[in-house]
C-alpha cells in the first residue's frame, strides 16, 4: 500500500508550506517555484511517476533541494518539498554532499537512485522504495573503495552506458578539491565491470582518450544528443564555454571528437556552468538546462530535431528576481504609482531598483532602471529610502562593506552626492542604516548596525545635523555581529518595534513595550521566528498586499528575496503569546463509522493558519475542509461523504506546528 510514504510527504510539505504567522510564498520572486542558490547544479527525473520531469538542485549550501514538477501548462512550474530528502540529512551534514546531484537507475530495479558528488567524494543513495515513492537508503560500497580514493573532493559524476553491455558506466569531472587531488579540468573514466543490478566500477581511461584538461573544473553530462545510439558528451566547467565532443565512435567503444558549432550560441557572460539535459518542454527531444556561479538556471530549448539539435534561449523557463549577491531591502511608491516598490543592494552592481508593477493587492516587482541606478556607494552597499531633506521625495541613504554612510539628494531627474549629513560617520566595516521616527519628534534618527555588534551607532536628528544621542535608547540591546536593523509596528501598537537581521540568516525582535517617545525593548522572536534564509538575512516591512497587515521580505547573501505573508497581526501581541496556552488535540470524528455525515472537532492553542484535508487510503485528496487562519479556540465541522464509497479514509489536521492524523470509516 503506497499510502504512508505519500501521506508522510503530504504532512511535511504542509509543515513547511504553512507557518504560524508568516506565510512563504516563493511565486513573487521565483515565479517557477524554483528558489536558487550560488554554484546551482541540476539534475531532473520523473520521481513521482506522473509523465514529467522534478528537480533536485545541488549547490554549494548545506542541503541539495527537491522541487516537485506541477506544471499544468508550460513554461513548468515547480513546488519545493522537504520532504524528499529529508533522511538522506536528518543525521546532521557530516559526511553528506550537496554540490552535485544525479538521478539514475544503479540497480536496475526501475526506479531512480540518487548520487551525490562533492566535498565527501560519491554518495550513493539506494532508492528502497519505488517509482511513486522513493525511500533513499546510504550505501557506501558502490564508490567508497574503488572510485572516492581517486578523485578529489570536488567531483561531479554522469552516468551512461558506454560500452553497450547493459550497465551504466561512469565518468567523472574533477574539481578544485580542497584536500588536494588529481588536477581540475580532467575526466576520468570508470567502467562498470560488474552487472546491471550491482554495479562495481573500476578505472578505465580508455573510455576518455581524446578528451583534454578543460580548465578547472569539469563538469560532464552524457546525452545522445544527434539520436545515433551512443552518447555524446558536453563538459561544464570553470569558465564561461561549453566543450561538446560527439561520438564518432560506436556504441561499444567512444571516440571522443571537439565538435564547435551546436553550443555556439550559448551566453559566454556567466563563468561557471553545471549543464545536464532533460526533456522539459515535452516535445520529444533534448533541452539543455545548466546552473551558474550566482544560482541562476539557464533553459535553452531545443527547437531542432531528434537528430540535428538547435538550441534557443527561453527565459520564461526559471526566471528569478534576484541580485548578483547581497540583496537588502528598503521600501517606497518610488514612481508615484499606489505601490510599494523595493531598493536594493548588492555585492558588485550598485544600487538595484525593482519596480512594482502588479498592484496593492498583488506586487510583481521587475528590475527597472531609475535614476539612482548608476549611483556606486561600494562593495556590498545597503541603500534605504527616505526624505531626509523633507522636500516630499525619496532620497536615498547607504552603507557599504567600508563601514560609511553616504546621502544621495534626489533632484527630480538625477541623484547628487550629499556629504554632509554624515560625511564623517565610519563604524569600521560593513555599514547598514535604518532610518525611523523613534523619539516622535517628526523626524527620522539613524541606527546603523555593524561588523562588530558593539559598534553600531545611533545618530538622533537634530535639524540638519545627526548627533551622538544624549541619551540611547538602544543601551539594553546587544546588538550581534553583522546586524541589519529594521524596523516596523508588527504588534500593532502604535509604535515601531526593532528588527534585526542576522550573519547566520535568522531574525531577531524587540518589540517596543513603551511608547512612542519612549521605547523600551522586550525581546521577543516569537514574532518573527519564521523569517529565516541562508545567510545575512536582511528585513524589510510593508503592508504589500492591502490587508491591513505588514508583510516581510527578506534579503540575503546569495541575492535572493524572500517573500512572507503575514497571517497574524493581532491588536496586542500580549494576548496572543503570555497567556497559558491550552493544548492543541483532535478529536476522533462522531459518529464513527458514519453514512454519510459525521463531525469533525478541534482545539488550538495558539492563532495561525489551520487546514483540514480529507484523504482516501491511497493518499488521494478528496477534500478540503478547512483552509483559513483562525484564532485560538474550538471548531468542528461537518463532513459530507456525498458519492464515495465504503471503506477507511483519514482525516488531518495542520495547526501552526500541530499536526495529526485520524481515520475514519464510512459503510454505505
Amino acid at each position: 500500500m503506497k499510502f504512508p510514504g505519500f501521506f508522510l510527504s503530504v504532512i511535511l510539505l504542509f509543515q513547511n508550506t504553512y507557518s504560524q504567522n508568516w506565510l512563504k510564498i516563493d511565486s513573487i520572486f521565483s515565479p517557477s517555484g524554483v528558489t536558487l542558490k550560488a554554484f546551482s547544479a541540476p539534475a531532473f527525473g520523473d520521481l513521482d511517476s506522473d509523465g514529467d520531469y522534478d528537480l533536485v538542485l545541488g549547490s554549494i549550501g548545506d542541503k541539495a533541494d527537491y522541487f516537485q514538477n506541477v506544471t499544468t501548462e508550460l513554461p513548468s512550474t515547480f513546488r519545493k518539498d522537504t520532504s524528499m530528502l529529508y533522511t538522506i540529512y536528518a543525521g546532521g551534514l557530516q559526511f553528506t554532499n550537496a554540490d552535485y546531484p544525479s538521478l539514475n537507475d544503479l540497480d536496475n530495479d526501475n526506479d531512480l537512485d540518487l548520487v551525490i558528488g562533492g566535498y565527501n567524494g560519491l554518495l550513493f543513495y539506494k532508492n528502497l522504495g519505488d517509482s511513486l515513492n522513493p525511500i533513499w537508503e546510504k550505501v557506501d560500497s558502490i564508490f567508497s573503495s574503488s572510485v572516492n580514493p581517486q578523485i578529489g573532493s570536488d567531483a561531479r559524476q554522469a552516468f551512461a552506458d558506454l560500452d553497450a553491455d547493459g550497465d551504466l558506466d561512469l565518468l567523472v569531472g574533477i574539481g578544485e578539491s580542497l584536500l588536494g587531488g588529481p588536477t581540475p579540468g580532467l575526466t576520468f573514466g570508470f567502467r562498470n565491470i560488474g552487472t546491471p543490478a550491482n554495479p562495481i566500477f573500476s578505472r578505465d581511461d580508455n573510455l576518455v582518450i581524446g578528451i583534454p584538461d578543460v580548465g578547472l573544473n569539469s563538469y560532464p553530462a552524457l546525452v545522445d544528443l544527434d539520436n545515433d545510439n551512443d552518447y555524446d558528451l558536453l563538459i561544464g566547467r570553470d569558465l564561461s564555454s561549453l566543450v561538446y565532443y560527439k561520438n564518432t565512435g560506436t556504441p561499444i567503444s567512444p571516440i571522443w571528437t571537439r565538435e564547435f558549432t551546436t553550443f555556439s550560441g550559448v551566453e559566454s557572460t556567466n563563468y561557471w556552468k553545471d549543464p545536464t539535459f532533460c526533456d522539459l518542454d515535452l516535445d520529444g527531444d533534448l533541452d539543455l538546462i545548466y546552473g551558474t556561479d550566482d544560482g541562476d538556471l539557464y533553459f535553452y530549448q531545443n527547437n531542432g530535431t531528434i537528430t540535428t539539435p538547435q538550441f534557443q534561449y527561453n527565459p520564461a523557463y526559471f526566471p528569478v528576481i534576484k541580485v548578483n549577491g547581497s540583496s537588502t531591502v528598503s521600501f517606497a511608491d518610488f514612481d508615484n504609482d499606489g505601490d510599494y516598490d523595493l531598493l536594493s543592494g548588492s555585492t558588485l552592481d550598485k544600487m538595484q531598483y525593482l519596480k512594482n508593477e502588479g498592484t496593492i493587492a498583488q506586487p510583481k516587482f521587475v528590475k527597472a532602471i531609475a535614476p539612482f541606478s548608476n549611483l556606486n556607494p561600494g562593495f556590498r552597499c545597503s541603500p534605504v529610502f527616505v526624505d531626509i531633506d523633507k522636500d516630499l521625495d525619496f532620497d536615498i541613504v547607504s552603507g557599504a562593506d567600508n563601514g560609511m554612510i553616504y546621502c544621495y539628494i534626489n533632484n527630480g531627474t538625477s541623484f547628487s552626492i550629499n556629504s554632509t549629513y554624515f560625511g564623517s560617520i565610519d563604524v569600521g566595516y560593513a555599514s547598514a542604516p535604518a532610518l525611523v521616527d523613534i523619539d516622535g519628534d517628526n523626524d527620522e534618527d539613524i541606527l546603523i548596525g555593524s561588523e562588530t555588534g558593539s559598534s553600531y551607532l545611533f545618530l538622533v536628528r537634530e535639524g540638519n545635523n545627526f548627533n551622538i544621542a544624549a541619551s540611547n535608547p538602544f543601551s539594553t540591546i546587544i546588538f550581534p555581529n553583522y546586524s541589519r536593523p529594521s524596523f516596523a509596528d508588527l504588534d500593532n501598537d502604535g509604535d515601531f518595534d526593532l528588527i534585526l537581521g542576522k550573519s547566520f540568516g535568522e531574525v531577531n525582535c524587540y518589540e517596543n513595550t513603551g511608547n512612542v517617545q519612549n521605547p523600551q525593548w522586550q525581546r521577543n522572536d516569537a514574532l518573527v521566528v519564521e523569517l529565516e534564509v541562508k545567510q545575512s538575512s536582511t528585513p524589510g516591512f510593508a503592508d504589500l498586499d492591502n490587508d491591513g497587515r505588514i508583510d516581510c521580505i527578506v534579503g540575503e547573501y546569495d541575492g535572493n528575496f524572500t517573500y512572507f505573508k503575514n497571517l497574524f497581526a493581532p491588536t496586542s501581541v500580549h494576548d496572543e503569546f503570555l497567556e497559558t496556552p491550552k493544548e492543541f488535540s483532535l478529536s476522533q470524528n462522531y459518529p464513527n463509522p458514519f453514512n454519510p455525515t459525521t463531525k469533525i472537532s478541534w482545539q488550538s492553542s495558539r492563532g495561525g493558519w489551520q487546514t483540514l484535508r480529507i484523504y482516501d487510503v491511497l493518499g488521494k485528496e478528496i477534500t478540503t475542509l478547512v483552509d483559513e487562519y483562525k484564532p485560538a479556540g474550538s471548531y468542528d465541522v461537518e463532513f459530507d461523504s456525498n458519492n464515495l464509497t465504503s471503506g477507511v479514509y483519514f482525516y488531518h489536521l495542520k495547526a501552526g506546528s500541530f499536526m495529526e492524523t485520524k481515520k475514519m470509516i464510512l459503510i454505505r
